[in-house]
């Protein structure tokens, strides 16, 4: 039997092989919802929510700019999501675009100054949370870790999508 300590709750679990889903399940949903406290902290002093960070972090990764589905495309969201954080970003003076453009879908989307600004903030922060929580793993623990997350997160994806063609 092995026992999980996670904060203030513990969790006893016989690890057999039907367990691990449950377990994997358990601990994914706990650092989701870290990560989301983490988020509402760092974002809160910005009048941001984690929908924002989204489009703010992807915005922050391209030089050029990218049109309105491409964002879609690249934080994996619907339309709507994606038009209502940009319309509130653009409020707050963190994207710039031309709204004037009788072709709104395909207009450059770019952070503002004022965006590059809050985007570096937000980096740094999050920059030194991952030296803390990685501290004790080295590059190579690390890049394994993620190859075998984004593995696993591909053959549920693959499952899923066999599964809808039944």
């Amino acid at each position: 039997m092995m026992v999980f300590y996670i904060g203030s709750f513990i969790m006893s679990m016989e690890v057999e092989v039907e367990d691990r889903f449950e377990k994997f399940t358990f601990l994914i949903n706990k650092i989701y919802r870290d990560i989301q406290k983490l988020k509402l902290i760092t974002l809160k002093k910005y009048g941001l929510k984690g929908s924002h960070m989204m489009c703010l972090y992807h915005l922050g990764q391209v030089q050029d700019g990218v049109n309105f589905k491409e964002l879609c495309e690249i934080c994996d969201e619907d339309k709507g999501l994606i038009s209502r954080n940009l319309s509130y970003l653009k409020d707050k003076g963190l994207v710039d675009y031309d709204v004037s453009d009788t072709k709104k879908y395909k207009t450059k989307l770019r952070l503002s100054d004022k965006g590059i600004q809050v985007f570096n903030e937000i980096q740094e922060i999050t920059s030194n949370v991952c030296n803390k929580v990685y501290l004790d793993k080295d590059d190579e623990s690390l890049d394994l870790f993620y190859k075998d997350l984004e593995d696993i997160s591909i053959k549920i994806d693959d499952y899923l999508n066999g599964e809808q063609n039944k």
